[in-house]
C-alpha cells in the first residue's frame, strides 16, 4: 500500500478525528472512502451532463419524437 501525507488546518483534523471516532474507522479510510465517493459523483455528473445535451439535440429531431411515441405505443400494447 502507497502512503500520501496530508496536511490540513486544525479544523479539518478535528473533524476527521471526531468523525473517525464516531464511526470507529481509521482516518485513512475515511479519506480514502470520500475520494472514491467524490471520484463517482463527478463520473456521474458528467454522465448527466451528457445525457441532458444529447435530450435536448434529440428533442429537436422531430422523427426522432415519432419513433419514441411508436414505440411507446408498442409498450403499453404489449
Amino acid at each position: 500500500m502507497k502512503t500520501i501525507t496530508l496536511k490540513t488546518g486544525e479544523e479539518f483534523f478535528e473533524y476527521l478525528e471526531n468523525l473517525s471516532k464516531k464511526l470507529g474507522k481509521p482516518k485513512s479510510q475515511i479519506i480514502r472512502e470520500a475520494v472514491i465517493e467524490y471520484g463517482e459523483k463527478i463520473k456521474r455528473e458528467k454522465i448527466h451532463q451528457k445525457m441532458e445535451k444529447l435530450a435536448r439535440q434529440l428533442s429537436k429531431d422531430k422523427n426522432y419524437l415519432k419513433e419514441i411515441k411508436e414505440f411507446e405505443d408498442l409498450s403499453v400494447n404489449l
